[in-house]
C-alpha cells in the first residue's frame, strides 16, 4: 500500500476518533458554559458549542442557511482533497500527511454539525486581566479537529518552502 494510502487511512480516522472521543467526555463531564481552569490566568478546559466557522464566523447567519453551506463546503473540500491524494505522487509524503491531517479535522466537526447543529470547542487559551488595544487576549476556543487542520497548514506551509529550496 502507498505512504499517501496509509497517511488517509491511518490519520484522517485517528484524528477523528480523538476528536469524537475528546468532544463526548467534554459533552459528558461539563456542563454548557462551563469551565475548568487546568492553568489559572492561561488554560481552561471549557464546554461552548460554535454554530460557526472558525472563530465563530457566520454563527449570527440564518441556520436554515448556514447548515447546507457548511455541509457542502466540507464535502466539496472532501472530495478535492481526496481527488487530489489520488493523483499526487508517492513521494509528496509531508502533503499525503497534511491532507489526512485536514480529512480527519473536516469528518470530526462535520460529525458534530450533523450531531449537534454545531461544533463542540472546548481548549482555550487566554492571558487573563490582560488588554492589548482595549481587547481581551483570548484566543476562541478549539477542538482537536481544528487542531488537526491547524497542524496541517503548517505541514503544508513546511513543505511548499521545502520544494521552493530545491
Amino acid at each position: 500500500m502507498s505512504f499517501k494510502c496509509k497517511a488517509l487511512f491511518i490519520i484522517a480516522p485517528a484524528v477523528f476518533a480523538i476528536d469524537q472521543l475528546t468532544k463526548y467526555l467534554i459533552n459528558s463531564r461539563i456542563e454548557m458554559g462551563g469551565s475548568v481552569a487546568v492553568m489559572p490566568d492561561f488554560f481552561d478546559i471549557v464546554h461552548y458549542a460554535n454554530s460557526g466557522a472558525a472563530f465563530g464566523m457566520f454563527s449570527g447567519v440564518n441556520s436554515s442557511w448556514r447548515a447546507p453551506f457548511f455541509y457542502a463546503v466540507s464535502a466539496l473540500a472532501l472530495i478535492a482533497i481526496i481527488f487530489y491524494i489520488v493523483k499526487m505522487s508517492d513521494s509528496e509524503r509531508i502533503m499525503a500527511a497534511a491532507l489526512s491531517f485536514v480529512v480527519g479535522g473536516i469528518l470530526g466537526n462535520g460529525m458534530d454539525r450533523i450531531r449537534f447543529g454545531a461544533v463542540t470547542d472546548f481548549l482555550s487559551f487566554h492571558i487573563a486581566d490582560k488588554k492589548l488595544f482595549g481587547y481581551d487576549l483570548v484566543w476562541p476556543a478549539f477542538n482537536v479537529a481544528d487542531s488537526a487542520i491547524t497542524i496541517a497548514m503548517f505541514l503544508i506551509i513546511i513543505d511548499s518552502l521545502r520544494k521552493k529550496k530545491q
